[in-house]
């Protein structure tokens, strides 16, 4: 079996890891990042994915427990699952949602619905960024200062944070529908 832990370091002008995880280089940079060493580390999350020998694009996913399939629309046909990219996007609209949530039951007794769309924009025109529209529709009207909090709540949520390396995440906050 071959394991292969990637350790990723925020760089401004990309990154690039070994195959043994211990040394991160910033691309554009001379600097040598620090040494990563994984094993002292607190695991926050895991998950376990198998593409079986018989399949060629399905996969089981684990995690706490929890199993899921992805797949990727081959022939004309949907798949069996949410493709990986999908589930990135699911990710990022559910941890937005629960991150404000938290922020709406600390200040107000009620605070109606939180909804998320994420749409992953790949641009057609070359040298073009790609990126990922996040627009939160909030069922009650909160106070313009609220609403400025929120927004900055919602640039910190932990799995905006994780994939900005990736992709620019842009944030709308439309009125109630």
């Amino acid at each position: 079996m071959i394991r292969l832990a990637a350790a990723l370091l925020r760089a401004p002008f990309g990154c690039c890891w070994t195959s043994d995880a211990q040394t991160v280089t910033r691309i554009g940079s001379r600097q040598k990042a620090q040494l990563m060493k994984t094993d002292h580390d607190h695991v926050v999350a895991s998950a376990r994915v198998v593409l079986p020998a018989t399949e060629r694009r399905r996969t089981d996913m684990t995690t706490r427990g929890f199993t899921f399939v992805a797949d990727e629309p081959h022939n004309g046909k949907l798949g069996e699952g949410p493709t990986p990219t999908e589930y990135l996007l699911m990710a990022l609209a559910s941890c937005t949602a629960q991150t404000l949530r938290q922020y709406v039951d600390y200040k107000y007794d009620t605070a109606g619905d939180i909804t998320v769309e994420i749409d992953y924009h790949e641009p057609e025109q070359e040298g073009a960024e790609r990126y990922l529209q996040r627009t939160i529709t909030l069922s009650e009207e909160p106070d313009p200062d609220d609403l400025t909090v929120m927004h900055e709540i919602a640039e910190r949520s932990p799995v905006t944070l994780l994939i900005q390396f990736a992709w620019s995440v842009r944030t709308e906050f439309v009125g109630p529908r």
